[in-house]
């Protein structure tokens, strides 16, 4: 593992193009957001290959949308930095498609892509504040990386309105069990 990493299949975007450059016209490119990059404390940061065949490195989160709509800043979108030296992107399919309520730093919604993205060794070295983070796209078109505990997610066929009540009792798993 590294410092970049694929994604486990690519999206296609739109980029604001006032992080392209200062002297570019308003307005949007297209791209294929492919892959990812980052460095501890670091936000994510996008690899994302543009209409003109330029392939960009190190677009933030808050640059790319699958509309023209922008209106989330990097605090709301991307509130997590990066946790360790090496970073993967694996597909969790049965998340991918859910509708997500996040919670935190405000309530949006919108749909998981199916993509977790985690750091190796940041769980190594603080087993409590491992957090692998969800990538959601917004109604807004717009992505957010959020942990676990920012959001909820709404499965007709599993998730029970009664169950709710009890996460209020959820306690973060400090405890690391190892082979006996």
């Amino acid at each position: 593992m590294s410092r970049h990493c694929n994604l486990p299949f690519h999206i296609y975007v739109k980029v604001k193009n006032s992080f392209l450059g200062e002297k570019m016209p308003d307005g949007v490119t297209s791209g294929i957001w492919h892959g990812i990059y980052t460095r501890e404390g670091q936000i994510l940061q996008c690899h994302v290959l543009l209409e003109s065949g330029a392939n960009w490195s190190g677009l933030p989160l808050h640059a790319i949308s699958t509309s023209n709509i922008f209106e989330h800043p990097q605090e709301v979108v991307s509130p997590w930095g990066c946790m360790g030296k090496e970073i993967e992107a694996w597909h969790c399919t049965y998340l991918e498609g859910l509708e997500c309520i996040m919670h935190k730093p405000i309530q949006l919604t919108g749909r998981h892509t199916g993509i977790v993205i985690d750091w190796s060794d940041g769980f190594s070295r603080y087993p409590q504040e491992h957090k692998p983070l969800n990538l959601i796209q917004l109604e807004t078109g717009q992505f957010s990386l959020i942990p676990n505990n920012y959001a909820t997610y709404k499965d007709k066929h599993f998730i029970e309105k009664d169950a709710k009540a009890a996460m209020k009792f959820y306690k973060r798993n400090e405890k690391v069990y190892w082979e006996v």
